[in-house]
């Protein structure tokens, strides 16, 4: 931590009435939540190990309190004592004494407050946490429909019932002088040929003062590009401007360096002392949606009124195709969560060949490690506004406190180059929501996406006209297999589609009692887990016992049972991502659902178990989401002795670079017979380019085992070749 800050010792404690001191105070971890720091103190296990969350119930419905005495700084010489906090969740007050110094509701928006003439030493100060917000329509994700508070905490089909309260994000003492940096503003402009960076900046002054600003921007070879001394005047408000000519652009993972220039800002006075410094790292790109190739010509009829929206990201000039994952809240508590948590996780999302997370409008807005992690990695970014599933008040209070909250987000985090995409929020014009184009709150985070970012993209919700929702089976309620239902489908990006799995045996053994593990039950520990009942539309979710019967019959043991379930994800989800490959140019995104879990599951349809255990489908998605790849078409996953099996071959490709063509040959394996079934030669491959090539068949031999393999190799480029298991079933 700097040297000019400080950190409090805070505790808390709860009442019913905020003009009554708690009766009891406890320690407090900040960042952190008031559930956490009272569980601590009571003795209570990890809320995540005995799942008893009806304990934590009261919590929402009194005041929290959190105190903390203000230290004696000496020889402060002149300078001023601030309060600052990066978030407090969720409505709140922030006090000295009797005299309230703020109030806000918003978990997003940052807090400074000057204490200097306010506070004395030994004084405490503290911050008020008012109840959980109700809209009074009912329980559950309807309850944030009048806030601006993550929806997921009020219960999800992954997410238990605990709704988090407290101070999340950093929190501290900070002496500044007079004179300071109250903001930094930057602009840039990328010119249509990429050969030019206009950029503008902008220094807000904590009052108007006299002595030099100084800027410089860094390229990211370590070189001075541009900087400037000026000297002020008597002025609070300071403007530069510099051109970057043939600038090294970010780009996302896979085509190209993520290059960082560093832009540098310091204020001295007129004796040439260092009052007040900001640095901030900056890549520059372009960003847009455009119209899918085809998407014109969906309604050709006139006069039509509206078509497909545009769904194609266009990065740099260049069409990216969309590989990647729906990012939930990795702890059910936001405030725990921090790099340590974020890196192994999108170091993995990383090597997984995505270029793309989703950052779902249920959850929490990452906090700035998460943001640095992505622009270091090169995975883009499409951010939700914290809005999910429920159709929004549209009350002045509302829309104030939503338009004072998202003004907060778009300023933190329209520096990251990684930022691509803003989206109003999930399934909010859907049945379930009923929100429409003209709804209010849907308008007001365009206005402020606008006017603050305009030049990045805006969605009003996702999905959208023309892209995907679902499916999150492996074999629906009609019989139909994932392959079969995305074949057959058309959509301009897949946003959300999922397959579940258990997680590990292991896992299952630590989260289950042993009376209890096996064989699973409605009910219990496993419906608590989300084995059973956990999404609405199929009671067997997301264990989904009678499709791993289907095919492989009743398991004899966890393992089994978790084997077969994890080959379903693994094989489905493989099946998934390479058909919207081959469905472009005319679809443009394959983005799963989803990437991780914020507790421990005992079965989801995250790819990583909480805290970041990778299940087969990871490696399995890694395995469709290689720039280049042979690639089978199949109709279906379970086939019978004496049935002609088919696949249709397919070289994938949409890597930044042609490549040569060479020969395929594909393989069957039954048991330990292989057996080689067709070669293929085929021809070079441009920049993004797919080839479709022969069909495949073969007729199903009598076997013992229950899976069979389709072996794809490439002559010469082992790193392109894939395997796909199928079911053989005796019945």
């Amino acid at each position: 931590m700097p040297q000019n800050r400080y950190n409090l010792d805070w505790k808390v404690g709860y009442t019913s009435d905020p003009s009554i001191r708690p009766e009891k105070m406890v320690s407090a971890s900040v960042p952190g939540a008031v559930q956490l720091d009272w569980a601590r103190a009571e003795g209570w296990p990890h809320f995540w190990q005995d799942g008893d969350f009806g304990r934590y119930a009261w919590m929402e419905k009194v005041y929290w309190v959190y105190e903390a005495a203000l230290p004696r700084l000496e020889g402060l010489e002149g300078e001023r004592l601030f309060f600052v906090s990066g978030g407090i969740d969720y409505r709140f007050l922030v006090r000295v004494g009797e005299r309230t110094l703020f109030a806000q509701e918003g978990m997003f928006s940052p807090v400074e407050i000057d204490l200097t003439e306010i506070a004395q030493p030994g004084e405490k100060i503290e911050v008020v946490i008012f109840p959980i917000p109700d809209s009074g329509l009912g329980e559950g994700r309807v309850e944030a429909s009048s806030s601006v508070k993550p929806a997921v905490s009020y219960g999800w089909d992954f997410h238990p019932r605990l709704v988090p309260s407290g101070i999340w994000r950093l929190t501290y003492l900070e002496l500044r002088k007079p004179t300071h940096i109250r903001e930094l503003y930057f602009d840039y402009v990328v010119e249509e040929d990429l050969a030019l960076v206009k950029l503008d900046l902008s220094i807000e002054l904590s009052q108007a003062s006299v002595g030099v600003f100084e800027w410089s921007l860094v390229g990211p070879d370590g070189e001075v590009v541009d900087g400037e001394a000026i000297n002020l005047q008597g002025q609070s408000l300071v403007d530069g401007f510099c051109e970057v000519h043939e600038p090294e652009l970010w780009w996302p993972r896979g085509y190209g360096e993520q290059s960082l220039y560093r832009l540098s800002v310091s204020l001295h006075d007129d004796e040439g002392l260092m009052l007040d410094s900001r640095s901030e790292a900056i890549g520059f790109r372009t960003s847009k949606l455009v119209m899918n190739e085809g998407a014109w010509d969906e309604t050709p009829e006139m006069p039509k009124t509206r078509s497909v929206a545009p769904m194609a990201l266009e990065v740099n000039g260049r069409r990216i195709f969309v590989k990647g994952s729906n990012w939930v809240a990795p702890d059910v508590f936001p405030g725990v969560a921090g790099e340590d948590a974020y890196r192994p996780l999108l170091e993995k999302a990383a090597s997984c060949h995505f270029n793309l997370l989703r950052c779902w409008g249920g959850a929490a807005i990452g906090k700035p490690s998460f943001f640095e992690l992505c622009d270091r990695l090169g995975l883009m970014v499409w951010q939700d506004f914290p809005l999910a599933c429920n159709k929004y008040a549209e009350s002045p209070e509302f829309l104030d406190t939503l338009g004072q909250e998202a003004t907060a987000i778009v300023k933190q985090l329209k520096p990251h180059p990684s930022v691509m995409i803003w989206c109003g929020g999930n399934e909010l014009y859907n049945s379930w929501s009923g929100m429409t184009d003209q709804s209010k709150a849907i308008r007001l985070l365009n206005k402020v996406c606008l006017e603050l970012d305009p030049d990045t993209p805006f969605l009003p919700t996702s999905p959208i006209m023309g892209a995907g929702h679902g499916g999150y089976l492996f074999r629906d309620s009609r019989g139909k297999e994932c392959y079969e239902v995305f074949q057959n489908a058309r959509n301009s990006a897949y946003v959300e589609f999922g397959i579940p799995a258990p997680a590990s045996a292991e896992k299952l053994r630590n989260l289950i009692p042993e009376s209890d593990l096996f064989p699973p039950k409605p009910g219990g520990v496993w419906e608590l887990r989300h084995g059973f009942r956990a999404w609405e539309m199929d009671k067997e979710s997301w264990l989904c016992m009678p499709t791993v019967e289907h095919y492989f019959g009743r398991p004899e043991s966890i393992e089994e049972l978790v084997e077969w379930g994890q080959l379903l994800q693994a094989e489905g989800l493989k099946g998934i991502y390479e058909e919207a490959r081959r469905q472009k140019p005319y679809c443009s995104m394959a983005i799963n659902w989803c990437f991780n879990e914020p507790w421990p599951a005992a079965a989801n349809n995250s790819l990583v178990s909480w805290p970041c255990e990778a299940k087969p489908a990871l490696r399995a998605v890694r395995q469709s989401c290689r720039p280049t790849l042979a690639s089978a078409r199949v109709k279906r996953f379970s086939w019978k002795a004496g049935e002609l099996f088919e696949a249709e071959l397919w070289m994938l490709h949409d890597g930044p670079n042609a490549v040569k063509g060479d020969r395929v040959e594909a393989y069957l394996r039954f048991g330990d017979d292989e057996s080689f079934v067709l070669g293929w030669y085929f021809d070079a491959l441009e920049d993004g380019e797919n080839r479709v090539g022969p069909v495949l068949r073969f007729v199903v031999p009598e076997m013992h085992e229950q899976t069979f393999k389709l072996i794809l190799r490439v002559e010469g480029r082992p790193d392109w070749n894939s395997e796909y298991d199928f079911c053989y079933r005796q019945d």
